[in-house]
C-alpha cells in the first residue's frame, strides 16, 4: 500500500510538472512566433515524455493524462502560431517609392499636399518650414498683419509629413546626383547628409536679381520671405525711434524718414501703399510730427505694375501720387549707404530702402548638372522633367516654380504659375500608381488673372486672358474687397484664415499697434 501510494504520488507531481511547462511553452508560443519554433519545442516535448522512466509512472494514469495534454495543448498552440504569422505576414505593406521635394514655397507646398500618401513615402528638404503667402506679405512690414498670418506650416498642409517613414529636415540642398539618385543636404549646423529618392522635385525658388547694381547687396533690404519682412519692419520702428531724439539734426532726421522702394511691381506698389496707410492711418494720430516729415518714394525704369492694363497702371500711379507716394522713372547706378545714385547723377538720399526687382537663379540651381534656359533657370520639358546637356530628359527629376523654365514656352515667375505646377505634377505622380490606358497630358498653364492693392479701399484687377478668353479689368474699392477676398479664400489652412481675418478686423477698428514693435 505505501508502495502503491508512492507511485500515486510520483505520477501526480510527473503531470503537474509536465503541464505546467506545457503552459511556459504555450505562452511562448502565442507571442507571434514562427511555426517552426512551435514545432520543435512540440517535438522535445513529446520526446522527453516519451523517454520518460516506466518503472512507476509508465501505466499510471498521471502519466496517460499528461501525454493526451500534451498531445491536445500543441496542436492548439501551433494552430494558434501558425495564424498569428501568416496574419502578420499578408498585412505587412510592400515598400513604397519615396518622393523627394526640395524647397516649401507655392509649387512645392501644392505638390506636398496633394501627393497621394497611401502610394508614396514622402521627404521635403527646406530650410524653412512653412509656406509664405507673399501676396500679403508686405502687409507685416507695417503691423498691418501678424508675421504667422502669411506662413503656413508644412505639416498642416500634409499631416503625413508627422508620420513614420515620411520625413522633414531643415536644410538646404547642396548637390544632386542623378546616377545615384542622392541629394546632398547641409544642415544650419553644417553637417551634411545624404537622401535617397525615387522621384525628385527641385522646387527651390529664385533669389532677388540685383542686376551687378554695387551696394545693393550690402545697403537694401529684400522682401521675399518673412524674415526680410522682420528686418524691414525693425528698421522702419528704429528709424521713426531715431528721429524723435533731442538733438537729432534735422538733416539727418529726413533722411531716416526718407522709405525708399526700388521696383514697381505688385510687391513694390502693395509696399509703397502700406507705408501710406501707416503715414495716414496711423502716425498722424500717434505722432503727427513724424508723421509730416516722412518721405516714401518708388523708383521704377518703366511704368508701374508694367504687366496689367494701361488704364489700371494709370489707375494705380493716380492713388499712389494722391496718397504721398512720389514716383520717380529712372534707373539705379549705385546703392550707397545713405543714398541711391540714379542713372542721370542724382541722388536721393534713404533711411530705408527696399529693393523688390526682377529675380535670378540661386548658387545651388547653378551648380546643378542639368540644362539650363537663357536666364539661368533649370531647362524642363513639357512635362515638368530637367533636361541634361545635351536637351534630353531625365527620368525621375522634375522642377517647378521660379527655378524652372520651359525653354519653348517660358512662363513668368510668379506664385500662379507655380501653384498650377504642382498641381498638375502631384496628378501626375500619383497617376503613375496606376495602369493608364491614355498618354499623359502634358502641363499647360491657364493664366486667371492679376491683382495688386495699394491704399485701403483701393487695388486693381484684372481677370481672365489667357488662352483666348476676356480680360474683365476694374479698380476702385470693388477691386480691393476682391483682392482681399480671393487671396483670403487661397490661404492654405483655417488656422491662417482666421489669423488674417482678425488681424484686418483689429488692424481697421483700433488702428496698428505700434507698441508690439
Amino acid at each position: 500500500m505505501k508502495r502503491a501510494s508512492t507511485s500515486a504520488q510520483t505520477s501526480s507531481k510527473t503531470a503537474g510538472s509536465m503541464n505546467g511547462g506545457l503552459a511556459r511553452i504555450a505562452a511562448r508560443c502565442t507571442s507571434r512566433a514562427p511555426r517552426g519554433w512551435c514545432v520543435s519545442r512540440r517535438q522535445t516535448v513529446m520526446m522527453s515524455a516519451a523517454n520518460a522512466p516506466d518503472s512507476d509512472s509508465k501505466k499510471g494514469p498521471g502519466s496517460v493524462g499528461a501525454l493526451k495534454v500534451v498531445q491536445t495543448l500543441e496542436r492548439t498552440v501551433e494552430r494558434v502560431g501558425s495564424k498569428q504569422f501568416s496574419l502578420s505576414f499578408a498585412t505587412r505593406p510592400a515598400k513604397k517609392q519615396r518622393v523627394v521635394i526640395l524647397g516649401t514655397g507655392w509649387g512645392a507646398a501644392r505638390l506636398a499636399k496633394e501627393l497621394d500618401m497611401g502610394s508614396y513615402d514622402l521627404t521635403v528638404v527646406s530650410p524653412r518650414n512653412h509656406m509664405v503667402f507673399t501676396p500679403l506679405l508686405a502687409s507685416t512690414t507695417v503691423g498691418t498683419l501678424d508675421f504667422r498670418s502669411v506662413a503656413v506650416s508644412i505639416r498642416s498642409l500634409q499631416p503625413a509629413l508627422g508620420l513614420e517613414p515620411n520625413h522633414f529636415y531643415t536644410a538646404k540642398a547642396k548637390a544632386v546626383d542623378p546616377e545615384a539618385q542622392t541629394v546632398t543636404c547641409i544642415s544650419d549646423e553644417g553637417s551634411e547628409f545624404e537622401v535617397q529618392y525615387d522621384k525628385l522635385a527641385i522646387a527651390t525658388g529664385a533669389q532677388g536679381s540685383t542686376f551687378n547694381i554695387p551696394g545693393v547687396d550690402e545697403y537694401a533690404l529684400p522682401l521675399r520671405d518673412v524674415a526680410d519682412a522682420s528686418a524691414i519692419k525693425d528698421k522702419l520702428i528704429k528709424n521713426i525711434a531715431k528721429s524723435q531724439i533731442p538733438g537729432t539734426q534735422e538733416a539727418e532726421r529726413r533722411r531716416l524718414l526718407n522709405f525708399v522702394i526700388v521696383g514697381g511691381g505688385p510687391t513694390g506698389v502693395e509696399f509703397a501703399g502700406e507705408l501710406s496707410n501707416l503715414v495716414k492711418e496711423d502716425l498722424a494720430r500717434a505722432v503727427p510730427q513724424v508723421s509730416c516729415s516722412v518721405r516714401i518714394t518708388l523708383i521704377e525704369a518703366r511704368d508701374i505694375l508694367g504687366s496689367f492694363n494701361p488704364d489700371l497702371r494709370l489707375y494705380a500711379s493716380r492713388i499712389l501720387s494722391k496718397s504721398g507716394v512720389e514716383i520717380v522713372k529712372a534707373q539705379v547706378k549705385e546703392v550707397k549707404e545713405t543714398s541711391v545714385v540714379l542713372s542721370d547723377g542724382s541722388e536721393i538720399e534713404h533711411g530705408l530702402l527696399v529693393w523688390s526687382t526682377g529675380v535670378g537663379p540661386t548658387p545651388f540651381i547653378t551648380s546643378l548638372p542639368f540644362g539650363k534656359s537663357q536666364d539661368g533657370r533649370l531647362a524642363v520639358d513639357e512635362f515638368q522633367r530637367v533636361e541634361d546637356m545635351e536637351g534630353n530628359a531625365v527620368e525621375n527629376v522634375y522642377s517647378l516654380g521660379d527655378c524652372a523654365c520651359n525653354t519653348l514656352n517660358p512662363l513668368p515667375t510668379t506664385a500662379q504659375v507655380a501653384e498650377q505646377q504642382g498641381k498638375w505634377l502631384s496628378k501626375h505622380i500619383n497617376d503613375q500608381c496606376q495602369p493608364q490606358e491614355d498618354e499623359p497630358e502634358p502641363f499647360k498653364y491657364t493664366h486667371l488673372g492679376q491683382m495688386s492693392a495699394m491704399t485701403t479701399g483701393s487695388a486693381v484687377t484684372d481677370l481672365g486672358g489667357g488662352s483666348g478668353t476676356p480680360q474683365l479689368s476694374f479698380s476702385g474699392f470693388l477691386s480691393w474687397l476682391s483682392w482681399r477676398a480671393v487671396y483670403l479664400t487661397k490661404l492654405g489652412s483655417f488656422q491662417n484664415k482666421l489669423y488674417v481675418l482678425l488681424n484686418w478686423s483689429t488692424s481697421q477698428m483700433m488702428g496698428r499697434d505700434l507698441s508690439r514693435w
